[in-house]
């Protein structure tokens, strides 16, 4: 059987390595003629050869037949040696179909000579799986080679990486039987070749993916230890696009590590891996990625990270990583003069770096509360590019303007000045013009986060006509409706686009968000069980999210264990996916048990990310569970200042305030979250609230 759709970019890629593979093939055989005279144990029996065709039948016909054996096998080797040097124009491209049959002849008649030479099979092999495309035949070859020699390196490799393709392993839908196989066959390889970096390294994809991590990280930590190898085509395509190099070793074990939780050990394989490729920017992430799970922002990291500054002062993603370390460490001057001394290094014409660290500065006086110093950080962005208040002609300047005018609305709506919110909206439209959606789209969100639901929605309708076919509308719409108590409205808006397809993932996640605000948690369910249905195996991060909603409709339908264990199962896979940890955390809270585990897990999700409002809402209230109200007021008035529009925050910081023993404050925040509320229960809570009927 033969897979030519999915194998025929394998055979182009991997030509010279074929060549490759097959001189060491014809250079070994020597082995198989001693092996004949017993020195490397007794060879089993061969399968009978299958003839040739055409052209190599009548170079078949042309060869003397020789009389004795140490004629055959001499004559075998020959051949085995004829078949090389035709194969081997395939490195400086002059393989034919000619050429290819007759190596293939060779190859065969070398087989028939020599029943016991296993190099002639596993070149046989070599040919279908490189250049003929044709797994079946070189599985077929590759058994008969380690059945004459079960030491036969090349062999055992021909179908570790048959049975590899066959696994679908590159595809993610890994089929159990041939991974087991490949497996099987990589241990066999690894037996006679126990420094190969190809079988180590797929061994761990394989183990990985079968779920034994442990093992993986045994068999990742022995391909790290091992020298750099040139035969790493085969394994960058399977594991799309990973080199089979000592730093890409380490970095991915270091990688594995950490998705284990284990970021404590992960730190110095990634150490190395960015000793060896300092520049390297993914080497970079994960080394961020290992301090922050490990709650490094101690003065041994910041040395760290400046060392690799100091070295490197263009490398924008350390100075990056420096930075978000000594915000950490809550030393915001220290991270602005970082950030300003990488602008200031970054090479002329690297636009990218230079608007990444700006960006990044913005963000620290955002997370600093110095919201002018932000504004004025992305007003210089915009002065930069000469954007001021008229229309902008290009389409690169109109997306760059939409990114940095939509920062400004927030941090204006963060500093608590609308008004100001709503003159850069208008500043938006006079810049990207009437055609453009994205300013109503800009518009309706500040009036829905300023609680103005029904101008609001007057809004979006409005801009519905002008723009039928813009989706976001829509969605935003049925938000809306949303927002004013009309989920079957809203939902009536959603279903019709639903068409039985992978393409339905994205309105079942809308239609499970709008049910489960609406406090429909069974119903949310069922279209959160849809939308994971729908995920798209190559997209992760789709099955990820719908997990999130899954067991967030879970908790909000009565089924605390059944949220428990679907959070579980994202971080089984995502140890430190900040979300699960939060949600976990804040769930634990909300029902006032495992209160320190809790902790635990909402103090991971935010040192993730320190600027996330729903994180530090819920660290804050798991802080007054706790009874540690200094810290609460801390996180839960910061998580306010981040996001007003949120109902929860302010609920949390009016029981915050009640128990603080300031009612004038608790009854305001309370007022606020009144005026947010959409759920009729929370609506129900907070009034009995106001009323002095219970706090929570």
């Amino acid at each position: 059987m033969k897979h030519s759709s999915r194998r025929a970019p394998l055979a182009r890629a991997f030509s010279g390595v074929a060549s490759c593979a097959l001189c060491l093939a014809a250079f070994t055989a020597p082995r198989a003629i001693l092996a004949q005279k017993g020195e490397a144990g007794k060879p089993a029996a061969a399968p009978s050869a299958r003839q040739p065709t055409g052209a190599s039948t009548q170079a078949a016909a042309q060869v003397p037949q020789p009389q004795n054996a140490r004629e055959r096998r001499a004559q075998a080797y020959a051949k085995l040696l004829e078949g090389q040097r035709y194969y081997v124009r395939s490195r400086t491209g002059a393989m034919t179909v000619e050429t290819l049959r007759l190596a293939q002849a060779a190859f065969r008649q070398a087989a028939e000579l020599d029943p016991t030479l296993a190099e002639a099979h596993t070149a046989l092999g070599e040919m279908a799986f490189f250049f003929l495309d044709d797994l079946a035949q070189a599985e077929q070859e590759g058994q008969a080679a380690v059945r004459i020699n079960p030491d036969n390196l090349g062999a055992r490799r021909l179908l570790s990486r048959v049975y590899s393709i066959k696994s679908n392993l590159a595809e993610g839908n890994l089929d159990r039987a041939f991974a087991d196989k490949a497996v099987a066959e990589l241990r066999e390889v690894i037996r006679v070749r126990p420094n190969d970096a190809e079988a180590w390294a797929l061994l761990a994809e394989f183990q990985l993916a079968l779920g034994r991590e442990s093992e993986a990280v045994e068999s990742l930590g022995k391909w790290a230890s091992l020298p750099a190898s040139v035969e790493g085509r085969f394994y960058q395509v399977v594991s799309k696009g990973r080199e089979l190099s000592p730093d890409a070793a380490n970095a991915r074990l270091g990688e594995v590590l950490l998705r284990a939780g284990r970021a404590a050990e992960a730190l110095a394989p990634i150490r190395r891996a960015l000793g060896m490729e300092p520049e390297n920017p993914r080497y970079l992430e994960l080394l961020g990625s290992a301090l922050e799970a490990g709650g490094g922002a101690d003065q041994g990291v910041i040395n760290e990270l400046r060392t690799i500054v100091t070295q490197s002062p263009q490398n924008a993603a350390a100075v990056g990583m420096l930075a978000r370390a000594q915000l950490r460490a809550s030393r915001v001057d220290d991270a602005v003069a970082t950030v300003r001394a990488g602008i200031a290094a970054v090479r002329p014409g690297n636009d990218r770096d230079q608007l990444t660290l700006q960006l990044q500065l913005a963000q620290i006086y955002s997370d600093a509360s110095r919201y002018e110093d932000a504004i004025a950080v992305h007003e210089e962005l915009l002065k930069a590019r000469n954007i001021g208040d008229t229309r902008l002609a290009t389409e690169r300047d109109r997306r760059f303007a939409t990114l940095v005018l939509r920062e400004l609305v927030n941090l204006q709506q963060q500093a608590g000045q609308p008004e100001k919110a709503l003159a850069v909206v208008e500043r938006m439209r006079r810049v990207l013009g009437e055609t453009d959606p994205t300013v109503d789209i800009q518009a309706v969100n500040l009036l829905r986060t300023q609680g103005k639901r029904n101008e609001a929605l007057e809004a979006v309708r409005a801009a519905r006509q002008r723009f039928p076919d813009e989706i976001r509308l829509l969605r935003l719409e049925a938000f809306t409706l949303a927002d004013l108590g009309r989920v079957d409205a809203a939902l009536e808006l959603i279903r019709p686009r639903l068409k039985g397809t992978p393409g339905d993932h994205d309105e079942y996640v809308i239609i499970a968000s709008l049910l489960m605000n609406a406090g429909r948690g069974k119903e949310a369910i069922e279209a959160a069980r849809k939308a994971l249905e729908f995920a798209a195996p190559d997209e992760p991060d789709q099955t990820t999210n719908a997990l999130l909603l899954l067991s967030s409709a879970q908790e909000r339908a009565g089924d605390p264990k059944g949220s428990e264990e679907t959070l579980r199962r994202i971080l089984s896979k995502e140890p430190n996916n900040p979300t699960a940890l939060n949600n976990l955390g804040y769930f634990l809270a909300e029902r006032n048990e495992r209160l320190p585990e809790a902790l635990e897990l909402v103090q991971r999700a935010v040192r993730a990310e320190p600027s996330n409002s729903s994180f530090l809402d819920s660290l804050g209230w798991i802080y007054f569970r706790l009874g540690k109200l200094q810290e609460a007021e801390r996180y839960l008035s910061d998580a306010a200042r981040r996001n007003p529009a949120s109902n929860t925050i302010q609920e949390h910081l009016g029981d915050l305030f009640q128990r603080l023993g300031d009612p004038q404050k608790a009854r305001s925040a309370w007022q606020k979250a009144l005026t947010l509320s959409v759920e009729a229960a929370d609506t129900d809570r907070i009034k009995a609230k106001l009323n002095g009927e219970t706090t929570k």
